[in-house]
């Protein structure tokens, strides 16, 4: 424009002030107005609980690879952080989501620790012991300590471990107790939650179950929480089961969510919350729920029952086994799993999502 041009006459500079003017006080209201937009979209985001929550999800597909999948469940986004590994895999991620840590094993080694950097997309090996390391979760929000559950010469009984990982050196909890052994755990803010059986009443099970040929015989499992580090070991409650196959703190810690099989007296999987203050155990949903419901949009919870809370704690994120879905893997056929999710509000479950290829779950959890 060449409003401000100084052969500009008299009469057309006053006009041009007058249209500035006028652009200025339309361009002041619309900023205004967007600025009221804006707010207002923040607000209606800051409603919405699940915006950061993200689910990491460890795959084994029919071609003998696997991967780890970052989710957001609720705008159907993923994104792939590792592929192509020859082995199971459990992972999880930092509080501050820049830090993938998962377990795998390279050639004939056992399963370490490596740790995904995010930002620079490198990864680098955290452990490197005799000591298998197994289901890895972060014991702070910046990726500094990471615990593991292990099982090697030293520690026949698979025991807790503290990893820290810039000194690469651990602590292993629990060990002048030889008998109890730790099946699956999780990590808060300030504590950890186990699920614990007799090493010995386990192996007794497993031996009568492979004489016989009968069903595994159910297995008290003791819920013990401690401190971070290792002290002040409480029991929580015990529950019968065939298996527990995983245990998530709920947003506000109070409570879990168990995945099982055969839990007290019910028959088949199922997933459950229990109150760690109250020690209340609730059945949220069941293999038996599912199969008496109108019209099933799966067939079962089946194996590997892996089950999150959201953050706003209306819905449960659980691995589930579709309707007719069997495919071979290696040689082998068995059933697929995807993730659904169960809203605890109206009782309905949906599909959120499956792997691109025949696969099912090795592990679960979830970042808020």
């Amino acid at each position: 424009m060449y409003i401000f041009n100084c052969k500009c006459k008299k009469s057309s500079f006053f006009t041009a002030i007058i249209l500035l003017s006028l652009l200025v006080l339309l361009f002041g209201c619309q900023e205004k107005e967007d600025d009221s937009t804006l707010m207002k979209k923040k607000e209606e985001n800051s409603t919405i609980s699940n915006e950061n929550e993200k689910l990491i999800v460890s795959i084994f597909n029919n071609e003998g690879k696997s991967s780890v999948v970052e989710l957001d469940a609720e705008k159907i986004v993923e994104e792939e952080l590792v592929t192509n590994e020859t082995v199971w895999l459990h992972a999880t991620l930092s509080g501050n989501k820049r830090y993938l840590a998962y377990t795998s094993a390279k050639g004939d080694g056992p399963w370490e620790i490596y740790l995904l950097d995010r930002n620079d997309k490198k990864t680098h090996q955290v452990t490197n012991d005799t000591l298998g390391q197994l289901m890895p979760r972060f014991g702070d929000k910046e990726g500094k300590t990471i615990y593991s559950e292990i099982l090697g010469e030293k520690y026949p009984v698979s025991k807790i471990a503290k990893v820290d990982v810039e000194k690469k050196d651990s602590i292993v909890f629990d060990t002048e107790q030889a008998d109890r052994a730790v099946e699956m755990y999780d990590i808060s803010t300030n504590k950890i939650i186990g699920a614990f059986v007799s090493e010995e009443e386990n192996k007794a099970r497993f031996k009568a179950s492979n004489e016989t040929g009968e069903t595994l015989e159910q297995i008290m499992y003791s819920i013990y929480e401690m401190n971070l580090d290792g002290s002040d070991m409480k029991l929580i409650t015990s529950i019968k089961a065939i298996n527990i196959d995983s245990i998530a703190y709920g947003p506000d810690e109070k409570s879990i969510i168990l995945g099982g099989e055969n839990v007290n007296e019910d028959e088949g999987s199922g997933i459950y919350k229990l109150s760690l203050t109250s020690k209340t155990l609730t059945t949220i949903l069941t293999d038996q729920m599912i199969k008496e419901s109108p019209s099933p949009v799966l067939a079962e919870i089946g194996q590997r029952r892996l089950a999150v809370l959201s953050k706003n704690e209306r819905f449960i994120y659980f691995a589930g086994i579709p309707k007719n879905e069997e495919v071979n893997f290696n040689g082998i056929t068995t059933k697929i799993q995807c993730i659904y999710k169960y809203d605890l509000d109206n009782k309905e479950i949906t599909k959120v999502y499956e792997y691109k290829k025949p696969a099912f779950v090795t592990d679960m959890t979830v970042t808020y």
